[in-house]
């Protein structure tokens, strides 16, 4: 028993590692990592369960409309010297009765309470939903930025590693050329020093790479020892940068889609039926209501039947009554508790207008912000072009006369530290406007893709 029981547990131990080391090697795109990161997001699922309770608020303005049914029923025994009504004298006796009815009520008239409530509910689930649109969004955005910044930090990584191939290469022919007598063996020396400097730059590539990735891992909420993500096609810089829209295009693009904006236009409608709730105040109530009720005592006497039991079911139909009532209650003077209420209403739709102006007030500003980003990053990256195609010929250039013995290795190492520099720069700026001409497309509606 023992033995298969040690048996089962090493095979769902073994199954449980192979599924987690599955998940580690699997590849993750950027529409993987952002759709995973919506789904298991907690402040999203926090928003959902808000949208839940606000949908519930709904339903109960709804059906506050419906007239409510109640029963109710009263019941006990009596001891002692009591006054009995059917028999017309003080009797010592025990009593035991039950009293019930049941009663509706309606509401027939409230000012449009009702209607403006359910109106006003109905507007707070849509901007609940619009805000937890643009909370998703703003985590997309960061999960492209991180994407990005892991693409970017393994291409500097590669470079790097292409550098230090090169350095490695260059030493063993260094060494020749010292045997050969042709150069002294300092420049072997300044090589070997080049070379650990770039395998420091090395690791700190790699840190800089794994510190992306994990700033990825915790947007997504993603536990996984090894995040491995898929390499997009070659980003056509340039191709992306030429797509671009005018800022006004894009501005009016965006306010016509973005989630905020419409979070903004729904509390103000909710905000106008605050100010019919309020008013509601000021007009008359009416209500409707009815009732059946009766009533048991087991010392009742049937005056008509006098000498027969007097029984649980003649008792009640008996004494079963109705009644059908209307109820009015007219406002007269409530120490002007309505008119302010009123004007705190309309006070807070302004607010909300204010709010709606500064929301697309801030999208003009990300956009123009982003746009200038885009023109800035385009032109460092042009810039950087310029500079690695001209670092290339001069570092060409500069290995010909290194190795011909013309220039030593003081010079070289120059020549290669810029190429490198040149290479970074052109990097740091092709993935800067990158993200920023993501940014753009995101305020034009585009997916966010690669």
């Amino acid at each position: 028993m023992n033995l298969k029981f040690h048996f089962f547990t090493v095979i769902l131990l073994f199954t449980g590692i192979s599924f987690l080391n599955a998940q580690d090697q699997k590849e993750w795109s950027l529409d993987n990592c952002i759709n995973y990161a919506l789904e298991h997001n907690l402040n999203i699922q926090k928003q959902d369960l808000t949208v839940s309770i606000l949908r519930n608020n709904f339903d109960i303005a709804r059906y506050d409309r419906l007239p409510s049914v109640s029963a109710n029923f009263s019941g006990g025994t009596t001891f002692g010297k009591t006054f009995s009504q059917d028999a017309g004298e003080f009797i010592d006796e025990q009593i035991t009765y039950l009293n019930g009815d049941v009663s509706t009520n309606v509401t027939l008239f409230d000012g449009f309470r009702d209607k403006s409530t359910i109106k006003q509910r109905g507007h707070e689930v849509d901007a609940s939903l619009h805000d937890k649109e643009a909370y998703a969004n703003d985590i997309a955005l960061q999960i492209v930025n991180y994407y990005l910044q892991i693409l970017y930090n393994r291409e500097q990584y590669n470079s790097a590693l292409s550098q230090l191939e090169t350095t490695k290469e260059q030493i063993e022919r260094t060494k020749e050329l010292v045997k050969a007598g042709s150069v002294p063996k300092g420049d072997v020396l300044e090589l070997k020093a080049q070379a650990a400097n770039e395998k420091s730059q090395l690791v700190s590539y790699a840190n800089l790479e794994k510190e992306a990735r994990v700033n990825l891992k915790q947007a997504m909420n993603v536990q996984l020892d090894t995040l491995i993500i898929t390499k997009p096609e070659h980003i056509d810089a340039d191709e992306l940068y030429a797509t671009l829209n005018p800022i006004n295009q894009i501005y009016q693009t965006a306010i016509g889609h973005l989630p905020e904006v419409k979070a903004a236009e729904a509390s103000i409608m909710a905000n106008k039926e605050a100010i019919d709730i309020a008013k509601a105040d000021y007009y008359p109530s009416l209500y409707l209501g009815a009732s059946v009720s009766s009533r048991y005592n087991d010392a009742a006497v049937d005056f008509s039947n006098i000498g027969n039991k007097y029984t649980f079911g003649e008792q009640v139909q008996d004494y079963l009554s109705a009644n059908v009532g209307l109820s009015l209650s007219i406002p007269i003077f409530n120490k002007f508790r309505t008119k302010y209420n009123v004007d705190n209403a309309r006070i807070n739709l302004e607010i909300a207008k204010r709010d709606e102006a500064l929301t697309l007030q801030n999208i003009y500003k990300q956009i123009e912000r982003a746009m200038n980003d885009s023109r800035a990053a385009y032109e460092n990256f042009r810039a950087a072009k310029e500079s690695l195609s001209a670092n290339k010929e001069s570092f060409k250039y500069a290995e010909q006369r290194f190795n011909s013995g013309l220039i030593n290795s003081v010079d070289y190492n120059l020549a290669k530290t810029n190429l490198a520099k040149a290479q970074v720069d052109l990097l740091n700026a092709r993935y800067e406007l990158i993200f920023k001409v993501k940014i753009l497309d995101f305020y034009m509606g585009k997916e966010l893709k690669l």
